[in-house]
């Protein structure tokens, strides 16, 4: 039966939401086939019952075990472990999210297997051509302009898919089989981080999971309407965004960016306050189940992707909210 072998992303101590949407979309692709998963285990993360059980609820099949001694944060181990790994099992498809450990190892992986790589996709599909799986990647090109359907003719094909492609779905296989290898650890990195800073709890923006999302962009025009925008998600529960140029002209901190250089988001609801819609922000909140854009501007392309559409000023609205809510 052909494999489909999927990236199992995990932080110090869980296993992403990301990951297991992405399961079960390709599940419910290739039903047919093998879905199987391939995670590496760093120090101190233990692979519970509850994780096992959920990637077999989600749809998953089978799941390597690797195993790093390097901390959580230093990847650069896991690109060289995983191609050890497909060299052994040759998946004719490689999957992974596409977050920022997925756009690291990616590529690196394709250069070790000499394969191609379609990366950050909004779309993906699996067809079965002469008894082969074959992998169709769409993703943006020119700018957003254009969509692209890219095929690989080498194996294993690989993508990187964007978060909010697919949503989990519980499936309940009915067991799960688990597999450890075991591979050299590999010396002589070319790189090392040398030091880690979590960020404190009240500083993490989490804005891949979050449900509603107020976004920013230079409609707001300076640094205080974004701390008013700040004070408004606090009152509400939302996440705070923001455009990449609000981010440029130093009104937000970059970690709240979203769009083709930041973060993805996939929220209930999103607002946007004072964004145009430039494509590369489009890109990072498309998804969203409701979008709802405040524009001085009637033409601004956000309108296009909204379901909700307010010409005024953003900033006097979030005026208008916080009294409100006062």
């Amino acid at each position: 039966m052909a494999e489909i072998l999927i990236y199992i992303e995990s932080n110090e101590n869980n296993v992403l939401d990301t990951t297991y949407d992405l399961i079960t979309g390709v599940k419910e692709m290739a039903k047919n086939s093998t879905v199987s998963g391939v995670i590496v285990l760093h120090p101190d993360f233990i692979l519970s019952d509850e994780i096992k059980n959920n990637l077999k609820k989600y749809g998953l099949d089978k799941l390597y075990i690797l195993k790093s001694d390097k901390p959580f944060f230093q990847k650069n181990e896991e690109p060289f472990l995983i191609s050890d790994l497909i060299k052994n099992i040759n998946p004719e498809i490689f999957i992974l999210t596409s977050s920022t450990t997925g756009r690291e190892i990616a590529p690196i992986i394709a250069s070790i297997l000499d394969t191609g790589l379609t990366a950050d996709c909004t779309k993906i599909e699996i067809e079965n051509i002469d008894n082969k799986l074959k992998l169709i990647s769409t993703r943006p090109t020119f700018g957003g302009k254009l969509m692209a359907s890219i095929i690989c003719k080498k194996y294993p094909q690989m993508a990187t898919v964007r978060a909010g492609t697919f949503k989990k779905e519980e499936i309940n296989n009915k067991q799960i089989e688990i597999l450890e290898f075991n591979f050299p650890h590999i010396l002589n990195l070319k790189s090392e981080i040398i030091e880690y800073k979590k960020d404190k709890k009240d500083e993490f923006v989490n804005l891949q999971n979050a449900k509603m999302v107020f976004a920013g962009g230079l409609g707001l025009k300076n640094k205080e309407n974004f701390e008013k925008l700040k004070l408004l998600c606090k009152k509400t529960g939302a996440i705070m965004g923001a455009t990449r140029k609000a981010v440029d002209k130093g009104f937000v901190d970059k970690k709240y960016q979203i769009g083709q250089t930041g973060s993805t988001t996939t929220p209930e609801i999103y607002v946007a306050f004072g964004i145009s819609g430039a494509i590369h922000h489009i890109m990072g909140m498309e998804n969203s189940k409701k979008i709802i854009a405040i524009n001085s501007d009637k033409n601004a392309p956000i309108f296009k992707y909204s379901d909700i559409g307010l010409v005024a000023d953003a900033s006097e609205i979030i005026d208008e909210l916080l009294k409100s809510l006062n």
